[in-house]
């Protein structure tokens, strides 16, 4: 790759960083988070509704709070790590 094209992505890699960041100091804090990227037209009226200026742009639109103790929670996926995992060869 060339080393140009891979700088230009460095503003994109350091917004992730700092949303990993807010995620994690927000679930230290006993808080839920989300995240949803705007799509098509999403972003520019959820701009023109929170007034924001024409010359920023909203990379992740970032949503945290308390969790519904109601909500159905999702059975967690365990992978067979041994069947992952592998050393010095493919399969």
């Amino acid at each position: 790759m060339n080393g140009e094209y891979v700088s230009k992505l460095n503003p994109f890699a350091t917004i992730w960083c700092v949303i990993e960041n807010i995620f994690l100091a927000a679930t230290a804090e006993g808080l839920f988070c989300s995240m949803r990227i705007p799509l098509n037209k999403e972003h520019d009226i959820v701009k023109k509704k929170m007034k924001v200026p024409p010359t920023y742009m909203i990379p992740a639109f970032i949503g945290i709070g308390y969790a519904n103790p109601e909500e159905v929670q999702l059975e967690q996926y365990n992978p067979d790590i041994e069947k992952q995992i592998r050393f010095g060869r493919w399969k």
